[in-house]
Protein backbone atom coordinates (compact mmCIF):
# COMPACT_ATOMS: atom_id res chain seq x y z
CA UNK A 1 0.00 0.00 0.00
CA UNK A 2 1.33 3.43 -0.90
CA UNK A 3 2.06 5.82 1.91
CA UNK A 4 0.02 8.97 1.31
CA UNK A 5 1.81 12.32 1.41
CA UNK A 6 1.95 13.65 4.95
CA UNK A 7 1.00 17.18 5.86
CA UNK A 8 3.75 19.53 6.98
CA UNK A 9 3.23 18.77 10.69
CA UNK A 10 3.63 15.04 10.13
CA UNK A 11 6.79 15.55 8.10
CA UNK A 12 8.25 17.77 10.82
CA UNK A 13 7.35 15.17 13.44
CA UNK A 14 9.04 12.45 11.39
CA UNK A 15 12.11 14.66 11.04
CA UNK A 16 12.33 15.32 14.80
CA UNK A 17 11.93 11.65 15.70
CA UNK A 18 14.56 10.43 13.24
CA UNK A 19 17.09 13.26 13.48
CA UNK A 20 18.82 11.77 16.54
CA UNK A 21 19.19 8.37 14.91
CA UNK A 22 20.38 9.90 11.65
CA UNK A 23 22.96 12.17 13.31
CA UNK A 24 24.35 9.27 15.35
CA UNK A 25 24.78 7.05 12.31
CA UNK A 26 26.08 9.94 10.22
CA UNK A 27 28.75 10.87 12.77
CA UNK A 28 29.78 7.22 13.17
CA UNK A 29 30.16 6.77 9.41
CA UNK A 30 31.88 10.12 8.97
CA UNK A 31 34.50 9.14 11.53
CA UNK A 32 35.58 6.33 9.18
CA UNK A 33 35.56 8.37 5.98
CA UNK A 34 38.35 10.75 4.94
CA UNK A 35 35.90 12.72 2.78
CA UNK A 36 32.46 14.32 2.84
CA UNK A 37 29.32 13.01 1.15
CA UNK A 38 26.69 15.29 -0.32
CA UNK A 39 24.41 15.86 -3.28
CA UNK A 40 22.99 18.84 -5.12
CA UNK A 41 19.39 19.86 -4.53
CA UNK A 42 16.96 21.54 -6.92
CA UNK A 43 18.50 24.95 -6.23
CA UNK A 44 22.04 23.79 -7.02
CA UNK A 45 23.07 23.80 -3.38
CA UNK A 46 25.40 21.14 -1.96
CA UNK A 47 23.53 19.37 0.85
CA UNK A 48 25.24 16.98 3.27
CA UNK A 49 23.86 13.45 3.29
CA UNK A 50 24.72 10.05 4.81
CA UNK A 51 27.59 8.20 3.17
CA UNK A 52 26.59 5.90 0.33
CA UNK A 53 30.02 4.26 -0.04
CA UNK A 54 32.79 3.99 2.54
CA UNK A 55 36.47 3.37 1.97
CA UNK A 56 37.46 -0.18 2.90
CA UNK A 57 40.98 -0.91 1.66
CA UNK A 58 43.59 -0.38 -1.01
CA UNK A 59 45.89 -2.88 -2.68
CA UNK A 60 48.79 -3.15 -5.14
CA UNK A 61 50.27 0.14 -3.94
CA UNK A 62 53.56 0.71 -2.16
CA UNK A 63 51.82 0.30 1.17
CA UNK A 64 50.36 -3.12 0.34
CA UNK A 65 52.50 -5.48 2.42
CA UNK A 66 50.57 -8.50 1.14
CA UNK A 67 51.67 -8.04 -2.46
CA UNK A 68 55.05 -8.19 -4.18
CA UNK A 69 53.51 -6.56 -7.24
CA UNK A 70 53.48 -2.81 -7.71
CA UNK A 71 51.86 -0.73 -10.42
CA UNK A 72 53.76 1.85 -12.42
CA UNK A 73 51.56 4.75 -13.55
CA UNK A 74 48.55 2.57 -14.51
CA UNK A 75 46.01 4.17 -16.86
CA UNK A 76 42.93 1.95 -17.09
CA UNK A 77 40.93 -0.77 -15.33
CA UNK A 78 38.06 -3.08 -16.29
CA UNK A 79 35.96 -5.30 -14.03
CA UNK A 80 34.53 -8.62 -15.21
CA UNK A 81 32.96 -11.06 -12.75
CA UNK A 82 35.27 -11.02 -9.73
CA UNK A 83 38.38 -10.02 -11.63
CA UNK A 84 40.06 -6.67 -12.23
CA UNK A 85 41.97 -6.15 -15.47
CA UNK A 86 44.50 -3.34 -15.07
CA UNK A 87 46.47 -1.57 -17.79
CA UNK A 88 49.77 -1.23 -15.91
CA UNK A 89 51.12 1.25 -18.42
CA UNK A 90 54.55 1.94 -16.93
CA UNK A 91 55.27 -1.79 -16.70
CA UNK A 92 53.92 -2.46 -20.23
CA UNK A 93 51.57 -5.21 -19.12
CA UNK A 94 47.98 -6.15 -18.36
CA UNK A 95 47.55 -7.38 -14.81
CA UNK A 96 44.60 -9.52 -13.72
CA UNK A 97 43.79 -9.63 -10.00
CA UNK A 98 41.00 -10.60 -7.65
CA UNK A 99 39.31 -8.11 -5.32
CA UNK A 100 42.09 -8.55 -2.74
CA UNK A 101 44.91 -7.74 -5.13
CA UNK A 102 46.07 -11.33 -5.61
CA UNK A 103 47.59 -11.61 -9.08
CA UNK A 104 45.77 -14.18 -11.22
CA UNK A 105 47.41 -13.46 -14.57
CA UNK A 106 49.97 -11.16 -16.11
CA UNK A 107 50.18 -10.42 -19.84
CA UNK A 108 53.22 -8.65 -21.25
CA UNK A 109 52.37 -10.24 -24.58
CA UNK A 110 50.05 -12.92 -25.91
CA UNK A 111 50.66 -16.32 -24.33
CA UNK A 112 51.71 -17.76 -27.70
CA UNK A 113 53.78 -14.79 -28.88
CA UNK A 114 56.92 -12.85 -27.98
CA UNK A 115 55.59 -9.61 -29.46
CA UNK A 116 55.43 -7.59 -26.26
CA UNK A 117 53.07 -4.78 -25.39
CA UNK A 118 54.38 -1.24 -25.09
CA UNK A 119 52.76 1.09 -22.56
CA UNK A 120 49.12 -0.06 -22.98
CA UNK A 121 46.62 2.55 -21.76
CA UNK A 122 43.28 0.78 -22.23
CA UNK A 123 41.74 -2.63 -21.57
CA UNK A 124 38.29 -4.15 -22.17
CA UNK A 125 36.90 -7.68 -21.67
CA UNK A 126 33.95 -9.10 -23.63
CA UNK A 127 31.22 -11.45 -22.43
CA UNK A 128 33.28 -14.28 -23.97
CA UNK A 129 36.30 -13.23 -21.86
CA UNK A 130 38.26 -11.98 -24.85
CA UNK A 131 40.64 -9.21 -23.83
CA UNK A 132 41.01 -6.11 -26.02
CA UNK A 133 44.10 -4.03 -25.31
CA UNK A 134 44.84 -0.50 -26.47
CA UNK A 135 48.55 -1.14 -27.02
CA UNK A 136 49.36 2.55 -27.20
CA UNK A 137 53.12 2.43 -27.70
CA UNK A 138 52.74 0.00 -30.60
CA UNK A 139 49.91 2.00 -32.26
CA UNK A 140 47.54 -0.96 -32.36
CA UNK A 141 44.73 -2.90 -30.73
CA UNK A 142 45.40 -6.47 -29.66
CA UNK A 143 42.74 -9.12 -29.03
CA UNK A 144 43.48 -12.12 -26.81
CA UNK A 145 41.18 -15.08 -26.26
CA UNK A 146 39.99 -16.33 -22.87
CA UNK A 147 43.30 -18.18 -22.38
CA UNK A 148 45.44 -15.21 -23.31
CA UNK A 149 46.33 -16.52 -26.76
CA UNK A 150 46.72 -14.09 -29.66
CA UNK A 151 43.60 -13.65 -31.81
CA UNK A 152 44.36 -10.63 -33.97
CA UNK A 153 45.88 -7.20 -34.22
CA UNK A 154 44.00 -4.14 -35.47
CA UNK A 155 46.32 -1.43 -36.66
CA UNK A 156 46.03 2.10 -37.87
CA UNK A 157 42.67 2.97 -39.50
CA UNK A 158 42.82 3.10 -43.27
CA UNK A 159 41.49 6.60 -43.94
CA UNK A 160 42.67 9.85 -45.47
CA UNK A 161 41.19 11.70 -42.49
CA UNK A 162 44.26 10.74 -40.47
CA UNK A 163 47.38 11.98 -42.23
CA UNK A 164 50.52 9.88 -42.61
CA UNK A 165 52.43 12.33 -40.46
CA UNK A 166 49.91 12.08 -37.64
CA UNK A 167 50.78 9.66 -34.84
CA UNK A 168 48.12 7.02 -34.13
CA UNK A 169 47.98 6.26 -30.40
CA UNK A 170 44.91 4.31 -29.22
CA UNK A 171 44.31 4.89 -25.51
CA UNK A 172 40.83 3.46 -24.75
CA UNK A 173 38.75 0.68 -26.28
CA UNK A 174 35.29 -0.85 -25.80
CA UNK A 175 33.35 -3.48 -27.74
CA UNK A 176 29.55 -3.50 -27.91
CA UNK A 177 27.30 -6.57 -27.97
CA UNK A 178 27.26 -6.58 -31.78
CA UNK A 179 31.05 -6.78 -31.92
CA UNK A 180 31.58 -3.18 -33.02
CA UNK A 181 34.84 -1.77 -31.67
CA UNK A 182 35.13 1.84 -30.51
CA UNK A 183 38.47 3.49 -29.85
CA UNK A 184 39.70 6.77 -28.42
CA UNK A 185 43.02 7.77 -29.96
CA UNK A 186 45.23 10.52 -28.61
CA UNK A 187 45.09 13.66 -30.74
CA UNK A 188 42.13 12.45 -32.82
CA UNK A 189 39.27 14.93 -32.30
CA UNK A 190 36.82 13.68 -34.93
CA UNK A 191 35.03 11.41 -32.46
CA UNK A 192 35.32 7.74 -31.59
CA UNK A 193 37.05 5.55 -34.15
CA UNK A 194 34.70 2.73 -35.13
CA UNK A 195 35.71 -0.68 -36.46
CA UNK A 196 33.29 -3.46 -37.39
CA UNK A 197 33.55 -6.92 -35.86
CA UNK A 198 36.04 -7.90 -38.56
CA UNK A 199 38.33 -5.03 -37.62
CA UNK A 200 37.52 -2.96 -40.70
CA UNK A 201 37.46 0.82 -40.23
CA UNK A 202 33.90 2.18 -40.48
CA UNK A 203 34.38 5.86 -39.72
CA UNK A 204 34.08 8.25 -36.80
CA UNK A 205 31.19 8.27 -34.38
CA UNK A 206 29.90 10.92 -31.99
CA UNK A 207 32.15 13.78 -33.07
CA UNK A 208 32.23 16.52 -30.45
CA UNK A 209 31.25 20.05 -31.39
CA UNK A 210 33.72 22.92 -31.36
CA UNK A 211 33.44 24.48 -27.92
CA UNK A 212 33.61 28.28 -28.00
CA UNK A 213 32.27 30.42 -25.16
CA UNK A 214 30.29 33.61 -25.79
CA UNK A 215 33.14 35.65 -24.34
CA UNK A 216 35.66 34.03 -26.71
CA UNK A 217 33.35 34.56 -29.69
CA UNK A 218 32.83 38.28 -28.96
CA UNK A 219 36.51 38.86 -28.20
CA UNK A 220 37.63 37.08 -31.37
CA UNK A 221 35.24 38.91 -33.70
CA UNK A 222 35.18 42.41 -32.24
CA UNK A 223 38.16 43.16 -30.00
CA UNK A 224 41.14 40.92 -30.84
CA UNK A 225 44.06 41.81 -33.09
CA UNK A 226 44.82 39.99 -36.33
CA UNK A 227 47.60 38.01 -34.63
CA UNK A 228 45.25 37.00 -31.80
CA UNK A 229 42.62 35.93 -34.33
CA UNK A 230 45.15 33.72 -36.09
CA UNK A 231 46.05 32.02 -32.82
CA UNK A 232 42.38 31.57 -31.92
CA UNK A 233 41.65 30.07 -35.34
CA UNK A 234 43.20 26.84 -34.07
CA UNK A 235 40.18 26.16 -31.82
CA UNK A 236 39.25 22.53 -32.50
CA UNK A 237 36.66 20.04 -31.26
CA UNK A 238 37.32 18.54 -27.85
CA UNK A 239 38.43 14.93 -27.41
CA UNK A 240 36.82 12.16 -25.40
CA UNK A 241 38.72 11.05 -22.30
CA UNK A 242 37.07 7.66 -21.64
CA UNK A 243 34.22 5.39 -22.68
CA UNK A 244 32.09 2.50 -21.45
CA UNK A 245 29.17 0.58 -22.92
CA UNK A 246 25.83 -0.10 -21.17
CA UNK A 247 23.48 -3.08 -21.43
CA UNK A 248 21.53 -1.42 -24.26
CA UNK A 249 24.64 -0.99 -26.45
CA UNK A 250 24.85 2.75 -25.83
CA UNK A 251 28.26 4.34 -25.32
CA UNK A 252 28.89 6.61 -22.33
CA UNK A 253 31.74 8.99 -23.11
CA UNK A 254 33.45 11.58 -20.91
CA UNK A 255 35.18 14.82 -21.92
CA UNK A 256 37.75 16.28 -19.54
CA UNK A 257 39.49 19.11 -21.40
CA UNK A 258 36.65 21.62 -21.13
CA UNK A 259 37.35 25.04 -19.68
CA UNK A 260 35.48 26.58 -16.78
CA UNK A 261 33.74 28.89 -19.24
CA UNK A 262 32.62 25.88 -21.28
CA UNK A 263 31.21 24.09 -18.24
CA UNK A 264 29.51 27.20 -16.87
CA UNK A 265 27.82 27.78 -20.22
CA UNK A 266 26.42 24.25 -20.31
CA UNK A 267 28.94 22.29 -22.38
CA UNK A 268 28.48 18.51 -22.23
CA UNK A 269 31.04 16.83 -19.98
CA UNK A 270 29.45 13.42 -20.53
CA UNK A 271 27.38 11.92 -23.33
CA UNK A 272 25.37 8.80 -24.04
CA UNK A 273 25.76 7.95 -27.70
CA UNK A 274 23.39 5.71 -29.62
CA UNK A 275 24.74 3.51 -32.46
CA UNK A 276 24.44 6.43 -34.91
CA UNK A 277 26.49 8.72 -32.68
CA UNK A 278 23.63 10.91 -31.43
CA UNK A 279 23.80 12.01 -27.80
CA UNK A 280 20.65 10.74 -26.05
CA UNK A 281 21.65 11.37 -22.43
CA UNK A 282 18.60 12.46 -20.43
CA UNK A 283 19.10 15.84 -18.78
CA UNK A 284 15.88 16.35 -16.84
CA UNK A 285 17.50 17.73 -13.71
CA UNK A 286 17.45 21.42 -12.94
CA UNK A 287 21.26 21.22 -12.67
CA UNK A 288 23.95 20.62 -15.28
CA UNK A 289 25.78 17.28 -15.34
CA UNK A 290 29.23 18.75 -14.91
CA UNK A 291 30.27 17.58 -11.44
CA UNK A 292 30.60 20.30 -8.84
CA UNK A 293 28.44 23.32 -9.63
CA UNK A 294 30.55 25.84 -7.71
CA UNK A 295 33.62 25.64 -9.91
CA UNK A 296 34.20 29.37 -9.78
CA UNK A 297 35.03 29.07 -6.09
CA UNK A 298 36.61 25.62 -5.77
CA UNK A 299 37.72 24.61 -9.25
CA UNK A 300 35.83 22.77 -11.96
CA UNK A 301 35.46 19.01 -12.18
CA UNK A 302 37.28 17.05 -14.86
CA UNK A 303 35.59 13.77 -15.83
CA UNK A 304 38.11 11.05 -16.68
CA UNK A 305 36.04 7.83 -16.54
CA UNK A 306 32.51 6.51 -16.10
CA UNK A 307 30.82 3.27 -15.02
CA UNK A 308 27.12 2.48 -15.47
CA UNK A 309 24.77 -0.04 -13.86
CA UNK A 310 21.78 -1.88 -15.32
CA UNK A 311 19.31 0.69 -13.95
CA UNK A 312 20.82 3.54 -15.92
CA UNK A 313 22.67 5.08 -12.97
CA UNK A 314 26.16 6.22 -13.90
CA UNK A 315 29.16 6.92 -11.72
CA UNK A 316 31.59 9.52 -13.03
CA UNK A 317 35.16 9.94 -11.81
CA UNK A 318 36.64 13.43 -11.45
CA UNK A 319 40.44 13.46 -11.46
CA UNK A 320 40.71 17.15 -10.65
CA UNK A 321 39.19 17.02 -7.16
CA UNK A 322 39.21 13.25 -6.65
CA UNK A 323 35.45 12.85 -6.44
CA UNK A 324 32.85 10.37 -7.66
CA UNK A 325 29.58 11.83 -8.92
CA UNK A 326 26.59 9.49 -9.26
CA UNK A 327 23.55 10.34 -11.40
CA UNK A 328 20.29 8.54 -12.09
CA UNK A 329 18.84 7.86 -15.55
CA UNK A 330 17.22 11.32 -15.66
CA UNK A 331 20.43 13.10 -14.74
CA UNK A 332 19.59 13.81 -11.10
CA UNK A 333 22.63 13.91 -8.83
CA UNK A 334 22.39 10.99 -6.39
CA UNK A 335 25.53 11.51 -4.35
CA UNK A 336 29.09 12.81 -4.37
CA UNK A 337 32.05 11.51 -2.38
CA UNK A 338 35.85 11.39 -2.50
CA UNK A 339 38.76 13.75 -2.02
CA UNK A 340 42.33 14.51 -3.04
CA UNK A 341 44.56 14.22 0.02
CA UNK A 342 47.16 12.30 1.96
CA UNK A 343 44.89 10.32 4.27
CA UNK A 344 44.19 6.65 3.71
CA UNK A 345 41.22 6.53 1.37
CA UNK A 346 42.15 9.79 -0.38
CA UNK A 347 43.25 9.97 -4.00
CA UNK A 348 46.24 11.57 -5.68
CA UNK A 349 45.38 11.08 -9.35
CA UNK A 350 42.36 8.80 -9.92
CA UNK A 351 42.12 7.62 -13.53
CA UNK A 352 39.65 4.72 -13.71
CA UNK A 353 36.49 3.54 -11.96
CA UNK A 354 34.73 0.16 -11.91
CA UNK A 355 31.48 -1.01 -10.32
CA UNK A 356 31.11 -4.60 -9.11
CA UNK A 357 28.35 -6.59 -10.75
CA UNK A 358 26.34 -6.75 -7.51
CA UNK A 359 26.74 -2.93 -7.30
CA UNK A 360 28.05 -3.16 -3.73
CA UNK A 361 31.66 -2.19 -4.44
CA UNK A 362 33.31 0.66 -6.30
CA UNK A 363 36.96 0.32 -7.30
CA UNK A 364 39.12 3.29 -8.23
CA UNK A 365 42.56 3.09 -9.86
CA UNK A 366 45.05 5.79 -8.84
CA UNK A 367 47.76 6.66 -11.35
CA UNK A 368 50.17 8.32 -8.90
CA UNK A 369 49.68 6.08 -5.86
CA UNK A 370 49.77 3.04 -8.14
CA UNK A 371 47.00 1.30 -6.24
CA UNK A 372 43.37 0.25 -6.38
CA UNK A 373 40.97 1.50 -3.70
CA UNK A 374 37.79 -0.32 -2.72
CA UNK A 375 34.70 1.48 -1.45
CA UNK A 376 31.81 -0.60 -0.06
CA UNK A 377 28.16 0.36 -0.12
CA UNK A 378 26.46 1.43 3.13
CA UNK A 379 22.95 0.63 4.34
CA UNK A 380 21.84 4.03 3.11
CA UNK A 381 23.46 3.42 -0.27
CA UNK A 382 21.68 0.07 -0.62
CA UNK A 383 18.34 1.70 0.16
CA UNK A 384 18.94 4.47 -2.37
CA UNK A 385 20.08 2.27 -5.26
CA UNK A 386 17.50 -0.40 -4.36
CA UNK A 387 14.70 2.15 -4.51
CA UNK A 388 15.88 3.33 -7.93
CA UNK A 389 16.10 -0.27 -9.15
CA UNK A 390 12.52 -1.01 -8.09
CA UNK A 391 11.32 2.21 -9.72
CA UNK A 392 12.98 1.15 -12.97
CA UNK A 393 11.27 -2.26 -13.02
CA UNK A 394 7.87 -0.87 -11.97
CA UNK A 395 7.76 -2.53 -8.54
CA UNK A 396 5.85 0.35 -6.93
CA UNK A 397 5.16 -1.32 -3.58
CA UNK A 398 8.80 -2.16 -2.83
CA UNK A 399 10.01 1.14 -4.28
CA UNK A 400 7.65 3.00 -1.95
CA UNK A 401 8.92 1.10 1.08
CA UNK A 402 12.55 1.79 0.21
CA UNK A 403 12.01 5.47 -0.62
CA UNK A 404 10.26 5.97 2.70
CA UNK A 405 13.31 4.49 4.43
CA UNK A 406 15.58 6.77 2.39
CA UNK A 407 13.51 9.75 3.55
CA UNK A 408 13.82 8.50 7.13
CA UNK A 409 17.62 8.44 6.82
CA UNK A 410 17.74 11.78 5.02
CA UNK A 411 14.70 14.05 5.01
CA UNK A 412 16.61 16.54 2.82
CA UNK A 413 16.77 14.10 -0.08
CA UNK A 414 14.42 15.46 -2.75
CA UNK A 415 14.97 12.31 -4.80
CA UNK A 416 13.05 10.31 -2.18
CA UNK A 417 9.93 12.34 -2.92
CA UNK A 418 10.52 12.04 -6.66
CA UNK A 419 10.91 8.28 -6.25
CA UNK A 420 7.70 8.09 -4.20
CA UNK A 421 6.00 10.09 -6.91
CA UNK A 422 7.15 7.62 -9.57
CA UNK A 423 5.91 4.72 -7.45
CA UNK A 424 2.56 6.48 -7.09
CA UNK A 425 2.45 6.95 -10.86
CA UNK A 426 3.05 3.22 -11.36
CA UNK A 427 0.19 2.54 -8.92
CA UNK A 428 -1.99 5.06 -10.85
CA UNK A 429 -2.40 7.25 -7.76
CA UNK A 430 -1.85 10.47 -9.66
CA UNK A 431 -3.02 12.85 -6.96
CA UNK A 432 -0.47 11.45 -4.50
CA UNK A 433 2.16 11.55 -7.25
CA UNK A 434 1.50 15.27 -7.76
CA UNK A 435 2.04 15.97 -4.08
CA UNK A 436 5.30 14.02 -4.01
CA UNK A 437 6.66 15.66 -7.15
CA UNK A 438 5.80 19.05 -5.67
CA UNK A 439 7.82 18.18 -2.55
CA UNK A 440 10.67 17.01 -4.78
CA UNK A 441 10.60 20.19 -6.90
CA UNK A 442 10.20 18.15 -10.09
CA UNK A 443 8.09 20.17 -12.51
CA UNK A 444 8.33 17.77 -15.44
CA UNK A 445 6.96 14.78 -13.55
CA UNK A 446 4.45 17.00 -11.71
CA UNK A 447 3.07 18.09 -15.10
CA UNK A 448 2.93 14.47 -16.22
CA UNK A 449 1.06 13.43 -13.07
CA UNK A 450 -1.29 16.42 -13.44
CA UNK A 451 -2.06 15.40 -17.02
CA UNK A 452 -3.05 11.87 -15.99
CA UNK A 453 -4.94 13.15 -12.94
CA UNK A 454 -7.02 15.50 -15.11
CA UNK A 455 -7.57 12.73 -17.63
CA UNK A 456 -8.69 10.41 -14.84
CA UNK A 457 -11.06 13.06 -13.47
CA UNK A 458 -12.44 13.81 -16.93
CA UNK A 459 -13.09 10.13 -17.56
CA UNK A 460 -14.62 9.72 -14.13
CA UNK A 461 -16.92 12.73 -14.30
CA UNK A 462 -17.65 12.22 -17.99
CA UNK A 463 -18.90 8.72 -17.22
CA UNK A 464 -21.01 10.04 -14.36
CA UNK A 465 -22.29 12.92 -16.49
CA UNK A 466 -23.20 10.62 -19.34
CA UNK A 467 -25.03 8.32 -16.93
CA UNK A 468 -27.02 11.24 -15.55
CA UNK A 469 -27.83 12.48 -19.06
CA UNK A 470 -28.96 9.02 -20.11
CA UNK A 471 -31.15 8.71 -17.01
CA UNK A 472 -32.68 12.14 -17.67
CA UNK A 473 -33.33 11.30 -21.32
CA UNK A 474 -34.86 7.91 -20.51
CA UNK A 475 -36.97 9.47 -17.76
CA UNK A 476 -38.14 12.21 -20.12
CA UNK A 477 -39.03 9.64 -22.77
CA UNK A 478 -40.90 7.54 -20.23
CA UNK A 479 -42.84 10.54 -18.92
CA UNK A 480 -43.63 11.69 -22.42
CA UNK A 481 -44.66 8.19 -23.38
CA UNK A 482 -46.81 7.90 -20.26
CA UNK A 483 -48.73 11.09 -21.06
CA UNK A 484 -49.02 10.13 -24.73
CA UNK A 485 -50.40 6.76 -23.70
CA UNK A 486 -52.79 8.39 -21.24
CA UNK A 487 -53.98 10.79 -23.94
CA UNK A 488 -54.49 7.93 -26.37
CA UNK A 489 -56.50 5.95 -23.80
CA UNK A 490 -58.66 9.03 -23.22
CA UNK A 491 -59.39 9.35 -26.91
CA UNK A 492 -60.28 5.69 -27.20
CA UNK A 493 -62.58 5.91 -24.19
CA UNK A 494 -64.29 8.99 -25.60
CA UNK A 495 -64.78 7.27 -28.96
CA UNK A 496 -66.33 4.22 -27.31
CA UNK A 497 -68.72 6.35 -25.30
CA UNK A 498 -69.93 8.23 -28.40
CA UNK A 499 -70.54 5.05 -30.34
Amino acid sequence: MLLKPKPLISILALFIVTTGIWIASFISASANAPYESYNYNFWGEAVAQPHTFLYKKSFLGAGDKNSDTTLNFPKDMFLKGEKLYIADTGNSRILVTDFDGNVLNEYTCASDSSDTFKEPQGVFVTDEDHIYIADSGNSRLVELDEKGAFVREIGRPVTTLITDSQQYTPIKVVVDHAGRIYVIAYGINMGLIEFDKNGEFQGFMGATEVSVSMFTYIWKNYFSTKQQQERMATIVPTEYSNICVDKENFIYATINNLSGEDLASGADAIRRLNPTGVDVLRRLSNNKIIGDLDGYQNGWSSFCDVAVNDDGCYFVLDNNDGKIFAYDYDGNNLFVFGQIGIKEGNFQKPVAIALSEDEKKIFVLDNVLGNVMEFDITDYGELLLGAIRNNSIGNSEEATRLWNEVATYNSNNELAYIGLGKASMDAEDYKAAMEYFKLGNNRKYYSKALYYYRKEMMEKFFARGMLIIIIVIVTAICIKGFFAYKKWVGKVKCYMENH
